[in-house]
């Protein structure tokens, strides 16, 4: 019996994760618990380039608003943020020529912190642009939060950015009304903020789109920009090939582990073995299956040593190597030749 497609999950980069905290932190929280109370891997506060959950910062988001004891906690961290706290994103928008390429260099490059979101614009005309804000995965109070800090956070760079009191025209989200709009309307800068929308969205007058930007440096711009279409691509489109595409790289470090494939995906080994049997497989056959599409590969290329071949897959010694071949019906030593039609 075949097993049912899952639905892809989204990704966060846990840069925003740090920031987050960093944040919570200035507002007196205890960030270490709050990384163990959301789950959060013990490398969050160290790794330099990683991926989590988007779920997991969604509940992170609940985690401190619950700490700072604040219904307006995602405005006021908003409130906060300084230009370059969340790296290479931040100085994309901040060099950009104006307010209107700055907002298209976000959305260009707003997968290099989180595939979950989507920032489009919704309508255009003369007058006026609506950006629309949203989340390819839904997922209650965390959701809402993190909307509202990612608008905020538009709203007040616009301001930031060109050095004048640039106000939306309008900004709509899809939660219920709170009990106050007072915070809304004095972090956002406008009284036309409504609830209940169909989408969340942010509505900048072409006037203020065509502001220059106080930090514009249009030659760092192509160069930022030229870089950051250089890094790592969103995770593969489905979780599977996302785990397979890790798997690739934990045995090209030379660590093909459960534990440590857990590790990247930021769960329990236990709960890798659940979602894998989910998929219809097993970490043995995973791994199994990687190391051969390895090996073909590097066959493929010209004659390997065994040696070399034992430790490009991740095998103690080239005894273990050899057994493998012998097994997926694969020769060592026949350079050019590809056996993958052979069974």
């Amino acid at each position: 019996m075949g097993v049912a497609a899952a639905v892809s999950p989204a990704y966060d980069s846990v840069m925003a994760a740090r920031f987050l905290l960093s944040a919570a932190a200035a507002g007196g929280a205890d960030a270490r618990q709050l990384a163990r109370d959301a789950q959060l891997p013990g490398w969050t506060f160290t790794a330099e380039q990683a991926i989590i959950p988007s779920r997991t910062c969604r509940l992170l988001w609940e985690r401190i608003e619950r700490a700072l004891e604040d219904p307006h906690a995602a405005l006021t961290i908003a409130s906060r943020h300084q230009a370059g706290q969340l790296d290479l994103f931040d100085y994309l928008f901040t060099t950009a020529a104006t307010l209107r390429q700055g907002l298209l260099a976000t959305a260009d490059f707003l997968h290099l912190l989180t595939t979950n979101g989507r920032l489009r614009i919704e309508a255009e005309t003369d007058q006026q642009t609506t950006y629309s804000y949203r989340h390819a995965e839904p997922g209650g109070r965390g959701e809402q939060l993190c909307l509202q800090f990612c608008v905020a956070l538009f709203c007040l760079r616009a301001r930031a950015a060109t050095g004048q009191p640039v106000v939306p025209a309008h900004v709509a989200f899809t939660q219920p009304p709170p009990r106050s709009r007072r915070v809304f309307t004095e972090t956002l800068g406008t009284r036309r903020v409504d609830f209940d929308a169909s989408a969340t969205t942010f509505t900048f007058r072409a006037r203020d789109l065509d502001r220059p930007l106080l930090d514009a440096d249009p030659a760092l711009a192509r160069i930022l920009a030229r870089y950051a279409q250089t890094l790592p691509t969103p995770p593969s489109a489905t979780w599977h090939e996302h785990f397979q595409q890790l798997l690739a790289q934990v045995i090209r470090d030379g660590s093909p582990s459960l534990a440590a494939l857990a590790r990247r995906l930021a769960v329990s080994p236990r709960t890798l073995q659940r979602q894998l049997s989910a998929h219809g497989t097993t970490w043995r056959a995973e791994l199994d299956a990687a190391r051969q599409r390895r090996a073909r590969h590097d066959l493929h290329g010209g004659a390997v040593g065994m040696a070399s071949l034992a430790n490009r897959l991740g095998y103690a010694d080239p005894r273990s190597a050899r057994r493998a071949l012998r097994r997926w019906d694969l020769r060592p030593g026949e350079p050019g030749e590809d056996q993958s039609h052979r069974r």
